[in-house]
């Protein structure tokens, strides 16, 4: 496709999509609690940034998931550069610092964006491997008592705003629903297209939790071949969803969204580590029935 080509695609899919760029920008606006001059301030940031550079935003739509989850994500990210801008940016806390970048990350998504441990631990999992609850609780209890930057609102204005961003959240679930349903789909496609053992390993490494040090003891493995070999599988199980135009970024933001199953269970098989009688330890498959 050459540039002009692309260049009247993205117009047209501007065009085509003001209603539903407009519902989003609303959106963030209640959710962010943006002031009315703030709010209409914003909606005209978004359509500058929509069509500056050629459209450059837009030209990165290729079709994997819908539009609307597309421009829900771009919004909701230029929503939160919008309020660094007004705020002023979020800095981490010396001890955060001190302890490390998950620290810093879990801090961030504690203290500034209001999540809970739940919603981002399998996202600090997917990054930094052996996180459990216990681990980051230890973080957390380090970590100063810092909370989200707050504005005083009255009690009405409250209430409108639960109420819009409750309407909105539910005209939204219905499209996150199919793209989870999606992913759900072609990951476990790919899962089992894995050999057995590589299979096995994974479960015991993400359902079963264990570290790699331990399955390697499990299975009898090298533990520096083993890591080599989970990044390997990894990388092609990315590359797989890539080929089935599943966005990596959109994937992420599902992850701990509440009402968003990612269902990435391997249901032919149940594994557990059991003991030979020389002590020595084996992972024990089972098939289920």
């Amino acid at each position: 496709m050459n540039e002009d080509n692309s260049l009247s695609n993205a117009g047209d899919l501007l065009t085509a999509n003001l209603a539903t760029i407009e519902r989003n920008v609303a959106f963030a606006c209640r959710r962010y609690r943006f002031k009315p001059d703030d709010a209409e301030e914003f909606a005209s940031v978004v359509k500058l940034r929509l069509i500056e550079n050629d459209y450059a935003v837009l030209r990165k739509f290729e079709g994997r998931s819908s539009f609307s989850t597309f421009i829900s994500s771009v919004v909701q990210r230029m929503a939160l550069d919008y309020q660094i801008h007004m705020w002023g940016k979020w800095h981490p806390s010396a001890e955060a610092m001190r302890l490390g970048e998950m620290a810093v990350e879990l801090e961030r998504c504690l203290r500034r964006d209001g999540r809970s441990i739940e919603e981002v631990l399998p996202s600090l999992r997917q990054r930094y491997g052996d996180v459990d609850r216990d681990t980051l609780d230890s973080i957390v209890a380090r970590l100063p008592q810092r909370g989200p930057r707050r504005r005083s609102v009255a009690l009405e204005e409250a209430e409108d705003v639960a109420a819009a961003c409750s309407a909105e959240e539910t005209a939204f679930a219905e499209d996150r629903q199919r793209t989870s349903a999606h992913i759900s789909e072609v990951m476990n496609d790919l899962l089992q297209k894995l050999p057995p053992d590589d299979q096995v390993i994974l479960q015991l490494r993400f359902e079963g939790n264990m570290s790699v040090a331990d399955i390697a003891r499990a299975l009898l493995l090298d533990q520096k071949l083993l890591y080599r070999r989970i990044e390997r599988c990894i990388r092609g199980i990315r590359d797989g969803l890539t080929r089935a135009g599943v966005d990596a970024n959109e994937a992420l933001d599902l992850i701990g969204h509440p009402g968003v199953a990612l269902d990435f269970i391997m249901r032919n098989q149940a594994t557990r580590p059991s003991k030979h009688s020389d002590g020595s330890v084996a992972a024990k498959t089972e098939v289920s029935q």
